[in-house]
């Protein structure tokens, strides 16, 4: 054997002794063939059992044999514990340090049961429950270990179980760990981020698919839900900031919930895989409105959003929402209408997002439109109104209805408050009279389609047709 003095040349010697070593044990070359880690780890354990490099090189030659590795190798790699150094690494630790080394990780620590084990495996005289006991003895003056974890890890290699290493979560392709995160919910995500770097890298790069994610801003909460899961709530009570989510309710002192929320919606909203079907957001509070808008300015993308729903009672969010949506994703938009405007209608018509959805749903009263050209894009339209539209209203609807190639359904609910009046509907849109088969409709101007009028008593509906 070549007797190179250096860290890289030694390493080099164990790993094809290594492979050696275990070939001469039969079926135990399996699984450590190749671990260069555990062969030095059982150096590493003769060297603090307090033997010199000779004796030491007799008892796991004798154990081995065929003197696979020279002596002088042992005496390379004790001088080098001696000097608190291990592996290739420039070190300088103390003999309790090289102690934790073995005892710390169970990689180590079982490769030294194994080696106890080998020199046991030759004493055919001894009972097991001697080979055991006596084992123990010699291992736990150098290493301090539960004489349960030993004694188990001693009978599974005397019954030819080899691995030294257990099947960690760490240990799975990365595909299968990819694939395990995408079925995580998000509160199963958010503690897997926490794990390490490379978890959290993992989490951040996987797909995030949520059919509804619910935003509730006010004064002194911020609520976050997704799907059906209890949302996670961050609040305020008698001066002190409260986290509650599914499991329980978390105290955390003088902590504020507004920036406690934002972190957490930084987290999701920037992840950049994160797809949302429905995204309904709620605001009761203005100034919290406002800073919500600097989350949005602050993403990295723009949000995927295929339904958007939209609440508040102070402010019209809309214009200051959708801008930050993927135009090419969001089809439907839904808000309250209470400060819907001509003037409004008219900056979001310059917006790609609303120009490119395809359903609009309006709560509250019936708004401005402006130019009719503002809606006419739209295929599906459903006002949710307070009252009952009056015939200035229902003048505009008509001519929306007549003007557009694309709606296909125009919808009127007032279920909130009231019921339809029919003589409203008449008088607003002009006579029209059922044909023979009793269904109301209103004739285009292309002649070749027309709007069937679904009555019901609570909303009216105009669906398109086509005469065949």
């Amino acid at each position: 054997m070549c007797k190179h003095h250096d860290a890289n040349a030694h390493t080099n010697v164990l790993e094809a002794s290594l492979a050696y070593f275990f070939a001469k044990n039969s079926k135990m070359s399996i699984s450590l063939k190749t671990d260069d880690k555990s062969i030095l780890s059982v150096l590493l354990y003769q060297f603090l059992s307090e033997k010199s490099a000779y004796s030491s090189f007799k008892e796991f030659n004798k154990v081995v044999k065929d003197n696979f590795i020279s002596r002088d190798d042992f005496k390379f790699w004790f001088d080098r514990f001696s000097s608190g150094k291990l592996d290739e690494e420039e070190d300088d630790l103390s003999i309790s340090d090289l102690k934790s080394v073995l005892s710390d990780d169970k990689h180590r620590l079982r490769a030294c049961i194994f080696f106890e084990t080998l020199k046991e495996k030759r004493s055919i005289e001894k009972s097991n429950d001697e080979k055991v006991t006596d084992a123990y003895n010699r291992l736990s003056k150098v290493i301090d270990i539960d004489f349960s974890e030993f004694s188990s890890c001693f009978n599974r290699f005397i019954g030819g179980n080899l691995k030294l290493k257990d099947c960690e979560f760490s240990d799975l392709p990365l595909e299968i760990v990819e694939q395990v995160v995408e079925n995580l919910d998000y509160f199963g995500r958010s503690a897997f981020r926490k794990v390490s770097k490379n978890m959290r890298s993992i989490v951040d790069d996987a797909k995030v698919n949520v059919d509804f994610l619910r935003i509730k801003i006010a004064e002194t909460s911020t609520a976050i839900g997704f799907d059906s899961i209890r949302p996670i709530r961050y609040y305020q009570l008698f001066g002190r900031c409260y986290m509650s989510r599914e499991f329980g309710e978390k105290d955390l002192k003088d902590q504020n919930h507004w920036e406690l929320a934002v972190n957490e919606l930084k987290i999701i909203l920037n992840h950049k895989k994160f797809t949302i079907d429905t995204l309904k957001i709620q605001f009761a509070c203005f100034s919290h409105f406002n800073r919500f808008g600097r989350i949005l300015k602050s993403l990295d993308d723009k949000l995927h959003v295929r339904h958007l729903f939209l609440s508040s009672d102070l402010v019209h969010p809309l214009e200051n929402i959708i801008p930050f949506l993927k135009p090419e994703i969001l089809e439907t938009i839904s808000v309250n209408s209470y400060f819907f405007c001509a003037d409004l209608m008219k900056r979001l018509m310059g917006m790609d997002q609303w120009k490119n959805a395809r359903n609009l749903e309006i709560y509250g009263i019936l708004c401005n439109f402006g130019s009719t050209e503002n809606v006419l894009h739209f295929e599906n339209i459903t006002l949710h109104v307070l009252t009952m539209v009056n015939n200035e209203e229902l003048a505009q609807i008509k001519k929306i209805l007549l003007e557009s190639s694309q709606i296909e359904t125009f919808c009127i609910d007032v279920s909130i408050r009231g019921k339809i009046d029919w003589n409203v509907i008449e008088g607003g849109l002009g006579p029209i009279i059922p044909g023979i088969d009793g269904i109301r409709r209103l004739v285009s101007r292309n002649k070749q389609q027309f709007y069937e009028i679904e009555e019901e008593e609570k909303s009216v509906k105009f669906v398109r047709k086509t005469y065949y």
